[in-house]
């Protein structure tokens, strides 16, 4: 049975996991939702274990990390799922956002798994939006 928030969405990020203050290991976020995300890779991690996803970006010159504060939810021996601490992470939503502009494959609706373009793709053909603040 399903528990997540929200429509997964498939994308192709990479990530690091970290459990501060070690790097636990490399993987990729294959689908993401506003609940949490399934992360490939092979990670030494037991259910409920307090851990980061590290997002690295890196757009117009300029390098961000950014973590994410996460449980384990789920253990395979090709990744991990993990629920966001917080539901809906701005970076979670925002990620959403460019990866639904150019992938409509669903998880939701088909189990493939074919990644959107890569997040850089979508980061690149970002304008500014002006806002009432200014």
């Amino acid at each position: 049975m399903e528990h997540r928030w929200g429509e997964r969405i498939v994308v192709d990020i990479p990530v690091q996991v970290s459990v501060p203050p070690s790097v636990i290991g490399t993987g990729r976020v294959v689908n993401i939702s506003i609940s949490g995300a399934w992360v490939s890779g092979r990670f030494d991690l037991p259910p409920l274990a307090r851990a980061f996803v590290v997002f690295e970006l890196v757009t117009g010159g300029m390098h961000e990390i950014l973590p994410i504060a996460c449980f384990v939810a789920r253990v395979r021996p090709e990744g991990i799922g993990v629920e966001w601490r917080e539901l809906a992470p701005q970076i979670v939503s925002d990620l959403m956002l460019f990866a639904a502009g150019t992938n409509t494959t669903r998880t939701n609706q088909a189990r493939d798994h074919r990644p959107a373009a890569p997040l850089e793709h979508h980061l690149q053909q970002l304008e500014p939006v002006k806002t009432q603040a200014g």
